[in-house]
């Protein structure tokens, strides 16, 4: 009796079949999730080879791969999270300058609540006639100090704005002029009004009237 050979045909129009069945303005997501991608494992063991199957250790290192990849997808969704959380955390500390003032560089100063102007610099060297002027948007000079002869070294300065009354008076941003002597590191003091966020969890945004300052550039907060 003769025992006809049974064959095993690799059915290749079925794998075909699976493209075909796709219309042609087909999308799909370009993600490969768990559930695509055991779908897609179980497709391979339906139509592979049975003199030829898949390898143990592929199998195994394919699952490792794929393991490997989601695991960094989702650490990163986690550092995404952690960052957010940080930048809130950052413009939650922020706001608790608001309605201090912080030290900046620049030469222009306003008024704080006590219609003061305050501000510093360094003296490069001594000076016999050292002056400071503040003058307006006009270039007027609303307030002048004549501080004659000084040394080397800081320099403070405070402008007590009043009016008649004896009232703190705002005289609006003024600019720091200082006169008979080579000054550095000029930075003036400024109320702090509002925090704003930035993009990209980035640092918040302090603003002052003399415009936005980060938190790095504040050389002091008082």
């Amino acid at each position: 009796m003769e025992i006809a050979p049974q064959v095993f045909e690799n059915n290749r129009s079925n794998i075909a079949g699976l493209a075909e069945a796709q219309p042609a303005n087909a999308k799909g997501d370009n993600s490969l999730g768990q559930e695509s991608f055991l779908r897609l494992m179980t497709t391979q063991l339906k139509f592979q080879d049975p003199f030829d199957p898949l390898d143990n250790q592929a199998m195994v290192a394919q699952l490792a791969q794929f393991s490997s990849v989601a695991g960094i997808s989702e650490m990163n969704q986690s550092l995404t999270d952690i960052a957010s959380m940080l930048g809130n955390n950052r413009l939650s500390d922020a706001k608790e300058w608001i309605g201090h003032s912080v030290l900046v560089p620049g030469n222009f100063a306003v008024a704080n609540k006590d219609g003061e102007y305050t501000g510093e610099f360094e003296l490069n060297q001594a000076s016999e006639n050292l002056s400071i002027d503040l003058l307006n948007e006009a270039g007027e000079i609303v307030m002048f100090a004549e501080l004659g002869s000084q040394e080397a070294g800081p320099i403070q300065f405070n402008f007590d704005s009043k009016n008649a009354a004896g009232q703190p008076q705002d005289l609006g941003r003024l600019r720091v002029r200082v006169n008979g002597g080579s000054v550095s590191d000029l930075a003036t003091w400024v109320p702090v009004a509002s925090v704003q966020t930035s993009e990209g969890n980035g640092p918040p945004i302090l603003v002052t009237p003399i415009g936005n300052v980060l938190p790095a550039e504040a050389l002091r907060i008082g």
